[in-house]
């Protein structure tokens, strides 16, 4: 609703004047005013109360009251009046509006208002906070770590991070299987990366393929940001985020600590698309004094990197399909799927371990390290959990995978 652009002294002034020469007319003239330019002053003083009486009624304003009429007749003043409209509305802090409705008078002016609200987006500031507090237990910087002496420089080891789904809440006596939340989540992931690395081969080279769903969920709704789906979380979205931040930052030490050039790179998937673009940064900053620590920021959810007769390639899985992921890479890829002889493509997504070869390409899905939730557990959604490794010759090809089970 317009707010008025009088003052109220404007308003005193006008009704005043009114009250001191008889009509608008001499009023106005006694100013060098236009008569209406006087008369919507003084009507707006009745309306807010603040001309008593009413033109020698004895008639004033009741409390809580607006006059909407006055009417001067042979037989007297009539006034109508009506209960007077309350203070703007602020909104909830954190919200904003998703729609309204209005209902209005015949001269256009706001009766009733409905008002419908939705919690706000974060903004870039407060995302940047999170991320900000995540990293307070850590130096600005990674501190310098010395490369491995040994290392098979033909070998890249690629480490497949899908699907850790960290804030995921599961009750063991619903699931049937084990209990699940940060704390734990923090432990066995940890003990899990440390020692996948531990088993890995002494590359010189590796990936450290980030394939979607880090985060169980992307906002503090606890819901998926497309399907709106309702989620078993743990805790506050900022302490999820902290813990896969800090998880992440330990997991790239340790393979940094192993490996003389290390490639960082994080795909979303459908539970953390938002979020991912954060964690790119993240890990970006905190390597950004390390040449042997490169942090892909690229939004583009495929992965592809051609290690001499390899050609490797990644995405969640959510959208574009594993029947299709092979004449994909031959598309994006066309000189690097000439140049190679071998071709493997790792997603994640269904929690299962796949492989199929399709056209001479071999794509994986695979398992994720996480307990199921009650939805899952109630599906009878069954599969085992574990980490992988996979090591590529860059002459030989393929050269087996290392795995943790959970």
């Amino acid at each position: 609703m317009p707010t008025s652009p009088f003052s109220d002294a404007e308003c005193i002034q006008a009704a005043q004047l009114r009250s001191q020469y008889g009509t608008n007319k001499e009023a106005a003239d006694s100013i060098g005013k236009q008569w209406n330019w006087l008369d919507r002053r003084v009507k707006e003083a009745v309306k807010r109360g603040l001309a008593e009486p009413v033109f020698g009624s004895g008639i004033n304003v009741m409390d809580g009251f607006e006059v909407t009429r006055v009417n001067v007749g042979p037989r007297g003043t009539t006034v109508e009046q009506r209960p007077r409209r309350g203070a703007p509305v602020e909104l909830l802090k954190g919200h904003q509006i998703r729609e309204q409705s209005i209902l209005s008078d015949a001269e256009g002016r706001e009766v009733l208002k409905w008002s419908k609200t939705k919690e706000a987006e974060r903004s870039p500031e407060e995302t940047a906070q999170i991320i900000r507090v995540a990293f307070e237990n850590f130096t600005p910087a990674a501190p310098y770590i010395l490369p491995p002496k040994d290392n098979d420089d033909e070998r890249l080891t690629a480490y497949i991070l899908c699907d850790w789904h960290v804030g995921l809440f599961a009750y063991g006596k619903e699931t049937g299987g084990p209990d699940w939340d940060l704390s734990i989540a923090r432990k066995v992931l940890s003990e899990a990366m440390r020692e996948i690395v531990e088993t890995s081969p002494p590359s010189a080279n590796a990936v450290i393929l980030g394939l979607g769903d880090l985060l169980h969920a992307d906002n503090s709704r606890n819901q998926t940001e497309r399907s709106g789906n309702v989620l078993d979380v743990d805790t506050r979205y900022s302490k999820c985020l902290e813990t896969v931040c800090d998880l992440l930052v330990e997991t790239s030490e340790l393979i940094a600590a192993k490996h003389r050039h290390v490639e960082a790179t994080f795909k979303p998937g459908n539970h953390d698309e938002n979020s991912t673009s954060g964690i790119r940064q993240a890990l970006r900053m905190y390597w950004r004094n390390q040449d042997r620590m490169k942090v892909d920021t690229s939004p583009d959810p495929f992965y592809w990197r051609r290690f001499g007769v390899n050609l490797i390639g990644g995405t969640h899985g959510d959208k574009a399909k594993i029947p299709d992921l092979p004449l994909i890479m031959a598309n994006r890829r066309k000189d690097d799927w000439a140049a190679s002889s071998t071709r493997h493509i790792h997603s994640g997504h269904i929690h299962h371990d796949t492989e199929r070869e399709i056209g001479g390409v071999k794509v994986y899905s695979h398992r994720a390290p996480v307990a199921q939730d009650a939805y899952h557990a109630a599906h009878g959604y069954l599969a085992g959990r574990s980490i992988k490794s996979f090591t590529y010759h860059v002459e030989k090809g393929s050269r087996g995978h290392s795995e943790v089970e959970i």
